[in-house]
C-alpha cells in the first residue's frame, strides 16, 4: 500500500508540474519536461548524499554516530556474517564475544534484526542464547550484518519528517505491540501531533539534531518514548515512506502530498 499511494502522488505531482513520468525500470523513474530530465529511484529524490544515505541505512552505524554526538538513541550492536568478514580475523569468535558483552550489558530478552532491515521484517525477540544463536544462523543465510538491541516497553513511537532542517510532520504511530510466538507483532494507526501538544517541541529538536548530525536533507526520524528511558531515537531513514500514513484519510493524503510536493520541486528546480 505504501508504494501504491506514493506512486499515485508522484503521478499527480508530475502532471501538475508539467512533467512526463516514465518508469524506465522497476523503482526508477524519469521526469521529463522539454529537454530537462530528472531521475528518481524509489522514494529517493536525490536530496541526500550517498554517504549520509549509507549511514542512515545501517542501524548500528546510525547509533554510533548519534551516541558520539550526545544524541540519545536505542543501542544497536552489530554482528557480522563470518563468511563476509573473515578478513578481520576469527569472526565467529568476535561475534561470540560481542553477544556475551551485549547480554551482560543489556540483559535478556533482546531484539534481533537485520542491520539494514525495514518495516519490521525478520525482527525477533530472543529470550536465551540458544534461541539467539539459532535465529542468527537462520538470518545469516541471506543477511550480511545483524544487530542486537535492548527490548523497550514502548509507550509511544513518533515519526518525524525532516526536510531542509525543518520538521514538516510529526505523527504518533499509536503502535500496538505484542509478543506472538516470540516474534514482535505490530499494528500501526498514525495520529498527527499538533504543534501545541506537549512533546512536539522536544521531538522537533531531537529530530532536527539527528538529521543534521547525519547530514540528511530529507529523512524520517523515528523516536520512541518509554517510562524508563524517556525519548530515544530508534532509527533514521533516508527513504521517506508516507504511503501508509497517506492512506488513512483524505486529510492525511494531502499532508503527505504537500511534503512530497516540496521535495519534488527541490529535485526538479
Amino acid at each position: 500500500m505504501d508504494d501504491k499511494i506514493f506512486h499515485k502522488i508522484l503521478h499527480e505531482l508530475s502532471k501538475e508540474n508539467g512533467y512526463k513520468l516514465t518508469r524506465i525500470i522497476d523503482g526508477v523513474y524519469e521526469l521529463k519536461k522539454g529537454n530537462k530530465k530528472v531521475y528518481i529511484k524509489g522514494k529517493n529524490f536525490g536530496q541526500n548524499t550517498s554517504l549520509a544515505t549509507a549511514f542512515s541505512k545501517n542501524k548500528a552505524e546510525t547509533f554510533e554516530i548519534l551516541r558520539r554526538n550526545k544524541i540519545k538513541a536505542v543501542p544497536h550492536y552489530e554482528i557480522y556474517q563470518p563468511a563476509y568478514y573473515a578478513i578481520f580475523g576469527d569472526q565467529v569468535k568476535r561475534n561470540r564475544a560481542r553477544i556475551n558483552a551485549v547480554i551482560k550489558k543489556e540483559s535478556l530478552p533482546l531484539v534481533l534484526k537485520p542491520a539494514e532491515g525495514r518495516q519490521s521484517r525478520d525482527v525477533s525477540l530472543v529470550y536465551n542464547k540458544l534461541q539467539l544463536n539459532r535465529k542468527i544462523r537462520d538470518l545469516f543465510v541471506y543477511e550480511k550484518e545483524l544487530v542486537l538491541s535492548p527490548f523497550r516497553d514502548i509507550k509511544h513511537e513518533y515519526r518525524c519528517v525532516v526536510l531542509g532542517n525543518k520538521v514538516e510532520l510529526i505523527f504518533d504511530k499509536v503502535k500496538k505491540e505484542r509478543v506472538k510466538r516470540r516474534k514482535l507483532v505490530f499494528g500501526v494507526k498514525p495520529k498527527v501531533l499538533e504543534k501545541t501538544e506537549k512533546p512536539y517541541k522536544k521531538l522537533e529538536t531531537i529530530a532536527k539534531r539527528a538529521a543534521k548530525t547525519l547530514k540528511l536533507e530529507f529523512a524520517t526520524v523515528d523516536i520512541i518514548e518509554t517510562e524508563k528511558e524517556g525519548f530515544e531515537v530508534l532509527e533514521i531513514n533516508s527513504s521517506v515512506c508516507l504511503g501508509h500514513f497517506g492512506n488513512q484519510s483524505k486529510e492525511y493524503y494531502q499532508i503527505a502530498k504537500n511534503i512530497y510536493k516540496k521535495v519534488f520541486k527541490k529535485a526538479t528546480k
